[in-house]
């Protein structure tokens, strides 16, 4: 693969980091754009929040990942802060950017669901070019694959499936469905749902393409975590429905 573009000295450009740079530019940009629109939220907080997101997002996502290795990390402290060599977690990543969110929009006073239904699509933006930061990384691969498109990664003994794609294309389709639901939703916090409920789906099918060694209970520890999302969005839209039909 192609983990460094290039090196200068000590210096190195990072393909993962730089595919999620990509990623978050965009997104502020089209998110600056949507809030100039729509009036809402101001410029200042989508700053604000974006900053929020990513740093608590990142320290989640990593920390998450660093327990979940933790018997190697115990003998390789220095590389816990090694972001740049891939090792994130996405759903460490969602609950530490969602709790310092929950936090920061109470104190700022910014009406929490409606805000996390602006974010939302500009989530999936990122993790699709994070994803193809994975690939260029080689990192979190799939299974032995011999279809056409298999992909044999450095120091491998067999092509694989390039799960690392398949969920970018996954996921730019969610933001591309969210960015599109986003003008008509019914009420706040749909979107917010609609993108747990659809990425969850979609993770736990694509968690049985990757390369995952704990399995318990013949789930993966992502796949369950997974199963509780899903249930938990997909009771929330069918609440609010039901409300919203009560009240029609």
């Amino acid at each position: 693969m192609w983990p460094t573009f290039f090196s200068i000295g000590p210096l190195h450009l990072y393909s993962y980091g730089s595919a999620i740079l990509v990623g978050l530019v965009i997104s502020l940009v089209l998110m600056l754009r949507r809030a100039r629109k729509d009036e809402f939220p101001t410029r200042d907080d989508v700053l604000d929040l974006l900053f929020v997101a990513v740093l608590a997002g990142f320290i989640g996502a990593r920390l998450a990942y660093v327990i979940e290795n933790g018997e190697w990390y115990y003998f390789h402290p220095f590389h816990i802060f090694a972001v740049w060599e891939g090792g994130l977690i996405f759903y460490g990543g969602v609950l530490g950017a969602v709790s310092v969110l929950l936090i920061f929009m109470r104190q700022k006073k910014i009406p929490i669901r409606r805000a996390l239904d602006f974010l939302s699509p500009y989530v999936a933006l990122t993790q699709a070019f994070g994803r193809i930061g994975c690939f260029l990384n080689g990192c979190c691969r799939g299974k032995a694959c011999f279809l056409p498109w298999a992909v044999r990664f450095p120091g491998a003994s067999e092509p694989v499936h390039p799960t690392q794609l398949y969920e970018s294309v996954f996921v730019f389709s969610l933001f591309i469905f969210l960015n599109v639901r986003y003008p008509r939703k019914r009420f706040d916090g749909e979107i917010t749902a609609f993108y747990f409920l659809i990425y969850s789906a979609g993770r736990f099918f694509l968690e049985f393409l990757r390369d995952t060694v704990f399995v318990w209970a013949y789930f993966t520890v992502n796949q369950w975590i997974s199963i509780l999302i899903f249930l938990a969005a997909f009771f929330y839209l069918l609440k609010n429905y039901r409300k919203r039909k009560n009240l029609a």
